[in-house]
Order: C-alpha cells, then structure tokens, then sequence
C-alpha cells in the first residue's frame, strides 16, 4: 500500500516537470544533436562509399590500359627446363595470363617449336617474343643450328589465342585473283603452294619479320601443309572481314601448319 501511494506522487511530480519550460528545451536539445549526429554518420558513410567507388572505377581504367593479357612485361625473366625424358629443352615467358614456349627437341636440330596461349595481339607478344629468343640465341650452339621455327597452325591450338595471321590470310585470299572463292580453292595449282606464296607476298606475318630483324635475320614462310578451308560467316572475324566487302557465303583459307625458314642477313 505505501509503495503505490509513493508511486503516484512519484508519477504527479514527473507529470508536473514535463510540463516546465526547462524540460522540454533539453528535450529539444537531445533530439536535435541526436538529428546532428545521424546526418554526421550518413555523410561520412557516403565519402567512404564514393572514395570505394573511385578506387574501383581507377582499377578497371588501369586494367584495360594495361591489355587483356600482358603485365609487368618489363620483369618478366625467361625460364629454361629441361627434359632427358622426352629429349627436349623449353624455354618459357610469362606476363599475366600469356604464356609462350620455343621447344627445341634433340632430334630436330636446328627446329624449334612454337607454342603459346597468349589473347592479345602478336604485336604487343613482341617484347616477350624478343625476350625468349634472346636467351634462345644467347648460346652459341643454338644460334649457330637455328634454321627452322615451326609455328603450328595459325590459329593456335591453345585458347585463348590471337588470330591475326588467319584473318590476314583470310582477307588476302579473298582480295586474290587466284582464289575461288565459291569453290573454296585455288584456280589454278596446289593449295598448300598457293597459300605459301600468298602468305609470303602479302606479308601476313609482319610481327616475325620485325621480331628476326632485331636479331639482323630474315624469315620466310617456307613450308605449308594442311590447309582449312571454311566459309567465312563462320569464321570468329567475320565481322571484320564484312568491312572488306566478304560475303558470309565465300570459302576461304583461313589456317595451315606452317614452316617459317630463318636465316641470317649475311647468309643472303
């Protein structure tokens, strides 16, 4: 009974100061610095937000301007693995997500094997291209046997890969007199000749004219054998062929196991 008689007058009292000036200004007050201090949060929520956004926008310009492929080309250092197992020595660069290889077996003196998973194009490969040969030619031995590098085909068997060489042989077959491009072969002669010597005169291969010069050599498609034939709406460039004037309709060369013969400038 004496607890709830001192609860009502507690409850009197309470009602009575709530209705004072003084209460309510400091209820005044609370709300508003409680008003000052949500707005403080939200600001810096939203500086935090946007410097995360640019850091982010940066990165991907970076990312592009660098290329799909390549990175820190500069420091990458070329590997040499050996193998008395299958007989053959590899030497290896990578620069992001390229990787090219020149294998030379014991058995094919003077040969080397070109293999590379690389999406950029071969003109942006060159610095990597001139590092592994570099290092190749830094032995005397192979400089002094070195005749022959076997590319593969042009469109290489690794993916994701560059396709330069295939679209050029493409658009150089179809610019040709000597192609019929609704029969899907040469007019006249063998194929695997035609495309050999329209490679060579239309120079589909510039970046390993460029790539040899440094190293005061020459190169020439030498050998082609097993040429593919296929229409050219379905091939992977067609849309770029189609600003030639190809029609999706034409049968066109587009790849072949190729031979490229090195020499030096003297031996000219």
């Amino acid at each position: 009974m004496i607890f709830f008689i001192k609860y009502s007058r507690w409850r009197r009292r309470e009602s009575m100061r709530r209705k004072t000036p003084s209460y309510k200004k400091s209820i005044s007050f609370d709300r508003f610095f409680t008003v000052i201090r949500s707005i403080t949060i939200r600001y810096h929520f939203s500086l935090f937000l946007s410097a995360y956004f640019v850091f982010l926008a940066r990165s991907a310009a970076m990312s592009a301007a660098s290329g799909p492929g390549l990175s820190e080309v500069d420091t990458a250092e070329v590997t040499v693995e050996r193998s008395d197992q299958d007989r053959e020595t590899i030497y290896r660069i990578f620069s992001g997500d390229c990787v090219v290889e020149w294998i030379l077996r014991d058995f094919e003196k003077g040969v080397i094997k070109h293999a590379s998973r690389c999406a950029v194009p071969l003109a942006e490969q060159l610095p990597l291209l001139k590092k592994i040969c570099a290092e190749f030619f830094s032995r005397k031995e192979n400089a002094q046997a070195f005749r022959i590098l076997f590319w593969g085909t042009l469109e290489p068997e690794r993916k994701p890969s560059s396709l330069e060489m295939p679209f050029r042989l493409a658009l150089a077959a179809r610019q040709s007199p000597g192609w019929d491009a609704i029969k899907g072969k040469p007019k006249n002669g063998d194929i695997n000749r035609f495309v050999r010597d329209l490679a060579n005169r239309e120079r589909i291969y510039p970046e390993l004219k460029e790539l040899f010069a440094h190293f005061q050599k020459s190169v020439t498609l030498a050998v082609v054998e097993k040429v593919r034939v296929q229409r050219a709406g379905d091939l992977p460039f067609y849309d770029r062929l189609k600003q030639h004037g190809v029609q999706a309709a034409d049968r066109l060369p587009f790849d072949c196991m190729a031979w490229f013969s090195v020499s030096s400038f003297s031996q000219e």
